[in-house]
């Protein structure tokens, strides 16, 4: 038996003394073998696994600093293999927050340029004004409760894909529509002291 390996499936075994029984034996350790290993095998997703040995694991970019307490592996923080409960999901490094504030930008953003064209009113007159507020905690609940439930169903919000529509476009619109909106809250309240698309509420309205 020296030599055996003990996962995979081996060649046709023949004992010395030709017994069909000590084959079967050896085929049924092998079998148990294997499955014994599936169950002991709780390594996390593929590519994430942590590798002591090489110092250029992208994994080891947080070990020794500040915010490695802070830091769980992809297979902890993935609502389809970690833990789905709404503290888990909201943590900074979980993916709600990043999907949700990306979502609630996209909308945002899209809104205040149509409302300055209707209303000739900035983002903050819009808010401390207008209806804005109003509208936003009508829609944020909308959002954020549309965004949870299917990662409390284990739904990764990387799965779904409709053309060209992916989870990758939707994360880089959803930041630059992060970085647009506080632009345009700096730019409308402190360089033009006034709507960024008023000009066009003024020519619709001669």
């Amino acid at each position: 038996m020296a030599g055996l390996p003990s996962l995979g499936v081996s060649p046709k075994v023949r004992s010395t003394s030709g017994s069909p029984f000590l084959a079967t034996r050896l085929s049924q350790v092998q079998r148990r073998s294997l499955v014994v290993s599936a169950k002991q095998d709780k390594s996390p997703l593929s590519g994430t696994k942590v590798d002591p040995e090489n110092k250029a694991d992208p994994l080891r970019i947080f070990q020794g600093s500040p915010v490695e307490k802070f830091y769980r592996p992809e297979s902890e923080r993935r609502p389809e293999e970690g833990n789905t409960d709404p503290k888990s999901l909201m943590k900074f490094d979980g993916p709600a927050p990043e999907t949700i504030n990306s979502r609630l930008a996209m909308l945002g953003i899209t809104w205040a340029f149509v409302a300055e064209i209707i209303t000739g009113q900035s983002v903050w007159e819009q808010v401390t004004e207008g209806k804005g507020l109003i509208y936003f905690l009508f829609v944020a609940p909308i959002v954020i409760g549309a965004t949870l439930i299917p990662m409390f169903n284990k739904e990764s919000p990387d799965s779904r894909k409709s053309g060209p529509f992916d989870a990758k476009t939707e994360r880089w619109n959803g930041r630059a529509a992060m970085i647009g909106l506080v632009a345009l809250l700096v730019t409308e309240n402190i360089y033009l002291k006034g709507p960024l698309l008023g000009f066009i509420h003024s020519s619709l309205n001669m």
